[in-house]
């Protein structure tokens, strides 16, 4: 199976292993890229990031849509048994020129993360989205409740989609350790830069009482003046596992919507074994029913989560133990980058299969 792989991020291109990037931030000419590699069948692939120079990348960004990108792979398209487009914006517009100029092209199957954009309901990119989608030929999401929002406004599209958690890697997040840091078990910590609800974190950890420090992480702009409140920038991400594996445990507190955002940071800090709290949101609700190791609040409730902030800083360490064990086993298991993959490649198989036949 030939696969041109497009994505809405960028990526090193390398000729060896990194030691400090992320599969999925680095590819390896000739060799399977990210959760390629646990397709049952041999893969060739291709994969084209959105890379650009700095005029285009400020244009792109107000368009919404990596032209460029998709200006590079217009010339070999044929040449491809499938096209994977793991985001919306790398899809978009490869969609709307097949539909414009009636472009030949493999099977087109999408990876959709923000309901296209951000569950837009109106206006020219929402327009644009659903002229393109119509030359899609499958659709994957990662949160189950993106159906109501496709049903609704791309009823073409729910019958040609399917819902598949999101995976991480268990190994590779789990392989390295950590040295202990002299706060060890004294401070809990919140990751993320964006899209956290960090004003009830505060109000609720203030109200709390707890002795532990509460960390902030990826957000430096972040003010408060209680001096048991630390706001860091991005750190580097050994440090950032370090700084997650010796915290007493973690918060995820996402805001309400419905999309996919938030799974894979949380899912990381699963892997890494650490009790976790997070918002009972749609974007996270499918994977937290996949594991006793995470405690859920109602969003923008400042009470429900001080009480769950209470109930965990106060946990003993064997009951801690073993919601950290359940996050580990789950990330093994239900939510292996492993099986995502065979899903994948499942789906990727029936859609090319379909197309033959046409």
């Amino acid at each position: 199976m030939k696969i041109l792989m497009i994505i809405n991020w960028k990526i090193h291109y390398v000729s060896e292993t990194p030691k400090n990037l992320q599969p999925s931030d680095y590819w390896i000419k000739g060799q399977p890229f990210w959760f390629l590699k646990y397709f049952d069948k041999p893969v060739d692939v291709d994969v084209v990031d959105i890379s650009a120079p700095k005029t285009i990348e400020k244009l792109e960004k107000k368009l919404h849509f990596h032209f460029l990108q998709v200006l590079r792979v217009l010339r070999r398209l044929n040449q491809y048994d499938v096209i994977l487009a793991h985001g919306t914006d790398s899809a978009v517009l490869l969609g709307a020129l097949k539909r414009i100029f009636h472009l030949k092209t493999p099977p087109i199957v999408v990876v959709d993360i923000s309901s296209f954009h951000q569950a837009d309901t109106s206006g020219l990119v929402h327009k644009l989205c659903v002229f393109a989608s119509k030359s899609f030929d499958w659709l994957i999401y990662l949160v189950s409740t993106q159906i109501t929002y496709f049903r609704e406004y791309f009823p073409w599209i729910a019958d040609k989609s399917t819902f598949v958690r999101q995976g991480v890697d268990g190994e590779y997040w789990g392989q390295k350790k950590y040295s202990e840091i002299p706060e060890r078990d004294k401070y809990l910590i919140c990751v993320g830069y964006r899209r956290r609800d960090w004003k009830t974190l505060i109000r609720a950890y203030e109200e709390s009482g707890i002795s532990q420090k509460l960390l902030l992480v990826g957000n430096s702009k972040i003010q408060t003046n209680n001096p048991n409140i630390k706001a860091l920038p991005f750190v580097p991400i050994d440090r950032l596992n370090q700084l997650i594996v010796n915290a007493s445990f973690s918060v995820i507190p996402l805001d309400d919507f419905n999309y996919a955002f938030g799974q894979t940071t949380m899912m990381q800090q699963m892997a890494l074994g650490v009790p976790l709290i997070a918002a009972d949101v749609p974007a996270l609700r499918d994977y937290i029913s996949q594991t006793d190791g995470i405690m859920t609040y109602q969003a923008y409730d400042v009470d429900d989560l001080s009480h769950c902030l209470v109930e965990l800083a106060s946990m003993g360490s064997a009951e801690k133990e073993k919601m950290s064990l359940a996050n580990i086993e789950s990330i093994k298991d239900a939510l292996s980058e492993k099986r995502m993959a065979r899903r994948y490649e499942e789906i990727i198989e029936r859609v090319i299969s379909a197309s033959s036949v046409k």
